[in-house]
């Protein structure tokens, strides 16, 4: 998956699609800063992608790709030219064979044509493991601000004829209002529409769950390709749709945003969620070890306090914990 000192074809097609994490974005980035050829090529690809965008003909990616193979193998039968004139041979390469390379590292995916159009239309943001709480403001006003590793995707369109989103992860919401176009967000099998409100979407849970958190209006909650099968969800409460199910309860304290305000409250919580929202806020792995340990139960509130303090402050109250560190994980155990 690494790139080090080769080219990794399909990790540079993923790069260029928007479809890499926070790890592969630094793998490619490294690579890129070896050496001068890595660089221009990363250049070159990214700015035949741009060229694509502007483009109506579609390629046939086969044919294209024989035709840029067969002139690379005429270009490695030739003798070193001066650099000056290899750099001319490069520019002869017409603008379809550059194109043609640059679907081959998606057709290497299993990527269509068509698929390639409509990724170049779309405008993707990823927040990665420094970037939580990344805010992205969309064309209409609305703010977007998402958690590590959350991917947002929308129209180069968007707000001309509709507003509609797609979120991988977690996010939190503030919408403008505009009843004459709903904003509409797709996470995994779930749909939100509003006019106008502010709430989080958690789509990066276990068994395909999205949670939805209303701090403001009125969301409706429906499951992607049954609109029937829907709820309102009010201010204050949670809706949570699993296995095409859809549960609504009412949030005992605002702990579903505590990751974009640092706030956090727990009222004789058990330690198994304490962790879980300690992970998920802190971007960390806390595990627990020992039997009964899932029974203990905490209490206590907390702002922007660091990670350290906070697990001290547990421990100090249940002083059968005990802290150890390992390379990428906290243990408590007892």
């Amino acid at each position: 998956m690494i790139l080090k000192n080769k080219t990794n074809w399909n990790l540079l097609a993923k790069f260029m699609a928007g479809e890499t994490d926070a790890k592969e974005n630094r793998a490619v980035e490294t690579w890129a800063e070896k050496s001068q050829e890595n660089k221009a090529l990363l250049h070159e690809i990214n700015t035949d992608w741009q060229k694509m965008d502007r483009m109506n003909a579609r390629f046939d990616v086969d044919n294209a790709w024989s035709k840029l193979n067969n002139r690379l193998s005429a270009e490695s039968k030739t003798v070193e030219l001066p650099v000056s004139s290899r750099k001319a041979a490069r520019n002869y390469f017409t603008l379809p064979m550059r194109v043609a390379a640059s679907l081959l590292f998606l057709a290497l995916l299993g990527i269509s044509v068509v698929e390639i159009a409509n990724k170049l239309k779309q405008v993707t943001v990823i927040a990665s493991v420094e970037e939580k709480g990344k805010a992205v403001e969309l064309p209409d006003g609305s703010s977007v601000y998402l958690n590590t590793g959350a991917r947002l995707s929308y129209s180069k369109q968007y707000g001309r004829k509709n507003r509609q989103v797609q979120l991988s992860g977690e996010a939190f919401f503030d919408v403008k209002p505009d009843k004459s176009s709903p904003f509409q967000i797709s996470a995994g099998n779930a749909v939100i529409r509003v006019l106008g409100t502010s709430f989080n979407v958690n789509s990066g849970n276990k068994d395909n769950q999205v949670e939805v958190y209303v701090a403001t209006g009125i969301v409706e909650l429906s499951e992607n390709g049954n609109q029937n099968n829907r709820a309102l969800i009010k201010p204050g409460n949670i809706g949570l749709i699993e296995n095409s199910k859809i549960n609504l309860s009412i949030a005992e304290n605002a702990n579903s945003i505590a990751w974009k305000t640092g706030a956090m409250t727990f009222t004789d919580a058990p330690l198994t969620e304490v962790i879980a929202l300690l992970n998920n806020v802190y971007n960390v792995n806390i595990a627990l070890k020992g039997d009964g340990i899932d029974t203990i139960r905490i209490n206590g509130s907390y702002q922007y306090d660091p990670l350290g303090r906070i697990l001290d402050v547990i421990c100090a109250h249940n002083p059968q914990l005990v802290i150890a560190k390992s390379e990428d994980t906290i243990y408590l155990s007892q």
